[in-house]
């Protein structure tokens, strides 16, 4: 057996003999360890003293993973309607009944064929409380067998706690793809293990963060949406995030005036102030448009 004695400046080590200690080997034993705490204690005499207060860990232990299976209030149902509202955190879906059970072994199987409670609120609609942002990319999976693409790591590490609490196995097996296979080689893969890698990873982002942001800007264009029928006023580019549209994520109004607003309500700022807005005679019309942007803080 070997023992370790360390100094700010030194590190010696005692090696005794590992045979059974009876007799005189306690005795030698006993001796070595006595002849070692001597040495260790002249040694240290001259140098400065060391503080055994073990220091304090950063690391924080995550929460124990206990997602809530069968809320208050919640009532075991054996007669479904064919067409199934659903609340799935505030997000609302409709499908069928047979959607919902085309995998009797997942969660949404068991709770829409009477084996597991479930909650509605005022209208009828069935209660699910969890994050329904991702929802939909459940229901096609159970109604074709689609599968999400162009996902981030965020939504690809959200998708597969909610997939992991639905029970759809071989859809948590697709999005996860080699990493959730090579962790559930390994006893993880699971709900507790993306839990643990979640806090991670947040762990990791914060470590990184910094009171000092900067920001970019972006810029829009507001113009008439020839390629759109109805006399709309788009946004080029479309989908800008906080704007509120009317259709295809690109009409936002049928005047400027309206598209202004909802812009100026997303951050948007016009250019040159005041904006130079197109009369109502040419306002649908390929002449003009409306340079806006937006400070974006990292």
């Amino acid at each position: 057996f070997s023992y370790s004695y360390v100094t700010p400046h030194h590190h010696v080590f005692f090696r005794t003999s590992c045979r059974p200690r009876f007799g005189t080997n306690r005795l030698m034993d006993s001796a070595a360890r006595l002849a070692a705490g001597q040495m260790a204690a002249k040694m240290t005499s001259h140098s400065r003293p060391v503080s055994v207060t073990p220091r304090p860990s950063n690391r924080v232990t995550p929460p124990e993973y206990t997602p809530t299976m069968v809320p208050h209030g919640a009532k075991l149902v054996v007669d479904f309607p064919r067409i199934i509202h659903v609340n799935v955190g505030g997000h609302r879906f409709m499908t069928t009944i047979a959607t919902l059970r085309a995998d009797p072994m997942s969660m949404l199987g068991r709770m829409f064929s009477g084996e597991h409670p479930v909650l509605r609120d005022e209208d009828g609609s069935f209660v699910i409380d969890r994050d329904g942002r991702h929802f939909h990319h459940i229901l096609n999976f159970l109604r074709d067998g689609s599968v999400p693409i162009g996902l981030s790591r965020v939504d690809r590490l959200e998708l597969l706690k909610e997939i992991d609490y639905y029970g759809l196995r071989s859809l948590y097996s697709i999005v996860g793809g080699p990493t959730v296979a090579a962790a559930a080689m390994s006893g993880g893969g699971g709900g507790p293990w993306l839990h643990s890698l979640t806090y991670d990873l947040a762990r990791a982002e914060a470590a990184d963060f910094s009171a000092n942001t900067h920001s970019h800007r972006v810029y829009a264009r507001l113009r008439h949406g020839s390629e759109y029928s109805g006399d709309w006023i788009v946004s080029s580019p479309r989908n800008l995030p906080n704007v509120e549209y009317e259709l295809y994520d690109a009409c936002l109004a049928r005047d400027p005036i309206t598209a202004l607003n909802k812009m100026g309500a997303a951050g948007f700022r016009p250019c040159a102030e005041p904006p130079d807005v197109p009369s109502s005679t040419r306002c649908h019309s390929d002449t003009w448009d409306i340079m806006m942007y937006k400070d974006v803080f990292q």
